[in-house]
């Protein structure tokens, strides 16, 4: 059976540190080959050595705005954390994936039209996760040019109490499935795509620059208040430190807002500091890191004008962007940069495009090898 919606709600909207959303397959017939599909999930989904994968659904849905189906393909690996069955719909109008966690919808009005659709989805989810996970949330619908398919695309707005970022999400027409994930086209190269979206972002932090166009880059999606975060930083300093003068390291901050009660705030000051020396951005965050069991909401203001003083930057320029306009405009930005990159778990890597979640010292520095010198890895 599909995910029930109160599951994708809890694993998908609330993001969990280290943790990531599963899918259920139905039985039946081998489905059809679909070789083009597979390749792009494959490319899609965080990379692991080793892996194998196999074609377990791929059923094709019929609406009056076109068909779309929805694939599932197990992956198996010597990573528990990643061994499942991601989901993706393909809605075949657009050629197009939407890949992500499927759930189906109680939506009872099959063949009422899109406008009904809307309705349903306009009340229900924001009351779902509500009652769920506490959280605010309203739909708005993408209204951006594209061609009409049989995925409606829309955003949950999401409050984080300091403002909202956006959740991309899609719903099959005709109201079977909600996909929580942004939209790709399937002609798209999904590294090629996300290594030319986080060169070109201005919510990238680049903080240990080396070069114009070093030949290994390193975007790391994180959370100060993620233990996880904290327990891999030390194979992100191996390879920074093993691929010195070829390697550049960027950081995005992704609050996990609705488990994390002062992660918001210390991104908030990371991104100030940040603005006054991007290489102090490392010790701040290991700072943070050193002080993870301790700190709390109230103690986040006055660690950072600690480290602003003793790192001798301007104090009042940091006062005058910390939790302001600017930094908080710039945090919604990174977690809404996280949430096209697919990102539901901190920590998250993609090393030249590549997605990685669970980097390991017995393989990670033998992929930047061979990405090192222009080769995919194996």
């Amino acid at each position: 059976m599909r995910l029930r919606l109160y599951k994708i709600l809890l694993t998908v909207l609330g993001s969990l540190c280290m943790a990531t959303p599963f899918a259920l397959a139905q039985g039946g017939d081998a489905p059809e080959p679909d070789e083009k599909t597979m390749r792009f999930v494959q490319r899609a989904i965080a990379w692991y050595p080793d892996s194998t994968f196999r074609l377990v659904e791929n059923t094709r849905y019929r609406t009056a705005s076109g068909s779309y189906r929805v694939v599932v393909v197990e992956r198996t690996c010597a990573s528990q954390f990643l061994t499942g069955q991601p989901m993706v719909v393909v809605d075949e109008v657009t050629n197009s994936a939407w890949l992500g966690s499927v759930a189906e919808l109680p939506f009872q009005g099959a063949g009422a039209g899109p406008d009904a659709l809307r309705t349903f989805l306009e009340g229900f989810l924001p009351e779902a996760l509500k009652g769920a996970m506490n959280l605010k949330v309203r739909v708005v619908w993408d209204a951006g040019p594209r061609k009409p398919g049989a995925v409606i695309p829309l955003n949950l707005m999401i409050d984080t109490g300091y403002g909202e970022y956006r959740r991309p999400a899609g719903a099959t027409s005709d109201g079977k499935f909600l996909v929580m994930g942004a939209e790709m086209s399937l002609n798209d190269d999904p590294v090629a795509v996300r290594r030319r979206t986080l060169a070109n972002s201005e919510s990238v932090i680049w903080d240990s620059p080396a070069g114009e166009s070093p030949p290994l880059e390193i975007v790391e999606f994180s959370d100060l208040e993620c233990p996880a975060c904290k327990g891999k930083w030390p194979i992100i300093q191996m390879v920074l430190g093993r691929f010195a003068g070829a390697i550049r390291h960027g950081m995005v901050s992704f609050p996990l807002t609705a488990i994390h009660p002062w992660a918001f705030r210390a991104a908030s000051a990371s991104w100030c500091v940040a603005v006054q020396d991007p290489e102090s951005l490392i010790p701040f965050k290991e700072t943070f890191y050193t002080l993870q069991r301790e700190m709390e909401v109230s103690l986040v203001t006055p660690t950072s004008v600690d480290f602003i003083a003793g790192k001798g930057l301007d104090e009042a320029a940091f006062r005058e962007c910390y939790l302001r306009e600017p930094s908080i405009a710039a945090v919604h930005k990174q977690i809404d940069l996280g949430q096209e990159m697919g990102i539901h778990s901190t920590p998250t890597y993609f090393v030249n495009g590549w997605k990685i979640q669970v980097p390991d010292g017995s393989w990670f520095p033998a992929m930047l090898e061979r990405l090192k010198r222009g080769e995919e890895p194996q």
